[in-house]
């Protein structure tokens, strides 16, 4: 069975072009399905088969929550489903 990945993110923000580059990223180098659902205000957030792997809300904090800080780049998301598909 294939893996799923899902990007929740807030339009509102301008987090949709952040989406569909990761998507995209993830869909070339690891060949996994990946859907992108507008979500709630400030919403930054990866799933990977229902589990977590990447909130912005949590690494950011308040300031996450308001669509300020750094945003996660396509190489550090497609590194982390390679770590989590190696078990490490």
């Amino acid at each position: 069975m294939s893996s799923q990945v899902v990007i929740h993110f807030c339009r509102t923000c301008g987090f949709g072009p952040l989406a569909e580059q990761i998507a995209a990223a993830i869909r070339r180098e690891l060949g996994l399905t990946v859907e992108c659902l507008p979500d709630f205000w400030g919403c930054f957030r990866i799933e990977q088969d229902g589990q977590e792997i990447f909130n912005r809300w949590k690494t950011r904090g308040w300031l996450g929550r308001l669509g300020c800080g750094r945003s996660p780049t396509s190489a550090e998301i497609v590194e982390l489903l390679r770590q989590r598909s190696h078990g490490s």
